[in-house]
């Protein structure tokens, strides 16, 4: 069986990675949902901005939670 921590440094690389991947997808997906929901239910550009901030507060939130896993995985190297 390998040894998991010769790929510690590599998983803290890869979760590091995602972060610009993960503020960018967030408030775009936030934002399409939005647009969907604005236009089946009429209601002009008010959803849109709500499921965008909502999106944004969700990249933020998984940020934090991926430099806080990678942050364990540095102290553990």
């Amino acid at each position: 069986m390998p040894d998991p921590r010769k790929y510690r440094s590599a998983r803290v690389v890869a979760l590091l990675a995602m972060i610009p991947f993960t503020l960018a997808v967030a408030p775009l997906v936030g934002y399409g949902l939005g647009l969907l929901l604005d236009r089946w239910l009429h209601t002009g550009q008010v959803l849109r901005l709500v499921f965008l901030g909502l999106g944004f507060v969700a990249g933020v939130r998984e940020m934090v939670r991926l430099l806080a896993r990678a942050r364990q995985d540095i102290n553990e190297l």
